[in-house]
């Protein structure tokens, strides 16, 4: 994710803006990443639902 995302995929320096895409794998896998894409979005989706709760 270098130095524009946090671990939560947040973009630095901007409010309210997140960037969920095949981007911010570490390494493309070599398949399809459809699926992997997927399941970052969830996890992102997730976080956000959590945190909106407290």
């Amino acid at each position: 994710m270098g130095s524009v995302l946090n671990a939560d995929c947040e973009v630095l320096g901007v409010d309210g803006l997140r960037v969920v895409d095949a981007s911010v794998m570490p390494t493309i896998p070599s398949g399809n990443t459809y699926l992997g894409c997927v399941m970052i979005a969830e996890r992102v989706a997730r976080k956000i639902k959590t945190a909106t709760r407290k």
